[in-house]
């Protein structure tokens, strides 16, 4: 891998819910953050609507015990199947997006959350241990956040 390569964090789940249904929940995501991880402190849309291209963001969670406060735009938005969340500097240095994508399978959606990492090689080379710890608890957050969804959509079926 090279010295400037990203890496794609991934986590993917089945939900026995529509497309609509999820997309819902993050259109009302200043509700709905707190109750979705326990790691989860605020979520507000700073300027435009929610779920809009070109819409800012701000959030806060824990993450490896420290409080992360989280600025941003929406770049891409395809209603009920995909969001492209732009993380702002200095967070952007390391990790510039995420994304979340909804696919229907049948009567099921399944989300797949995905965050990228920039200089992942870079930042393996000069902080190893730094890195795979973040790394891994980010690989742990992603999948705890897809199964308290799929937790409390399938609830309110």
């Amino acid at each position: 891998m090279g010295l400037f390569d990203q890496l794609a964090i991934r986590d993917s789940i089945e939900i026995r819910t529509t497309p609509e249904k999820i997309w819902e929940f993050f259109y009302n995501l200043e509700q709905n953050y707190t109750s979705w991880h326990p790691e989860h402190v605020v979520f507000k849309w700073t300027e435009g609507p929610p779920m809009e291209s070109g819409s800012a963001w701000y959030a806060e969670e824990v993450s490896l015990g420290k409080l992360k406060k989280l600025k941003g735009t929406i770049d891409e938005v395809i209603p009920n199947r995909k969001i492209v969340f732009k993380n702002v500097f200095p967070v952007s240095l390391v990790s510039p997006r995420f994304e979340w994508h909804i696919e229907p399978t049948g009567s099921n959606s399944v989300f797949t959350a995905i965050n990228y990492l920039r200089a992942e090689g870079l930042y393996r080379t000069i902080a190893r241990e730094t890195m795979e710890t973040a790394i891994k608890a980010s690989r742990k957050h992603m999948k705890e956040e897809g199964e308290n969804l799929r937790k409390i959509l399938e609830h309110q079926e």
